[in-house]
């Protein structure tokens, strides 16, 4: 856990607390629905978090989920996250993955205008 602290221009950070990942139980995305930046890691004990935005939260739910696939290989539980934007293989891929709420919020917007310009029968 990483706190960001600003000193005139200075901008600081300094490492609150380390854990290990062998030992997260589960990552708790709280609401899969909203576009929320909160999110509790379990260990031991819960620790209630906050990441930068609701895509830095899904990326390094991604790096998590990666890290664990390649060195750990046990089951992690990822709950409360919307599956499409964990997976390798959903449509949503791309190599830039901080930009896949924007880009699925465009696809919809731009549907929506298509939609209402549309002449009505």
């Amino acid at each position: 856990m990483v706190k960001h602290m600003r000193v005139d221009r200075e901008e600081r950070y300094e490492i609150v607390e380390k854990w290990f990942l062998k030992d997260l139980e589960m990552l708790d995305g709280k609401e899969a629905d909203t576009d929320n930046p909160y999110f509790d890691m379990h260990f031991h004990k819960v620790y209630n978090l906050e990441a930068y935005s609701c895509a830095s939260k899904y990326t390094f739910a991604r790096t998590l989920n990666k890290l664990n696939e390649l060195y750990l290989k046990k089951d992690l539980k990822i709950v409360n996250f919307d599956e499409t934007y964990l997976s390798d293989d959903s449509i949503w891929s791309s190599n830039n993955r901080d930009c896949l709420v924007l880009m699925r919020i465009c696809f919809y917007a731009s549907n929506l205008l298509c939609l209402s310009l549309c002449p009505l029968s």
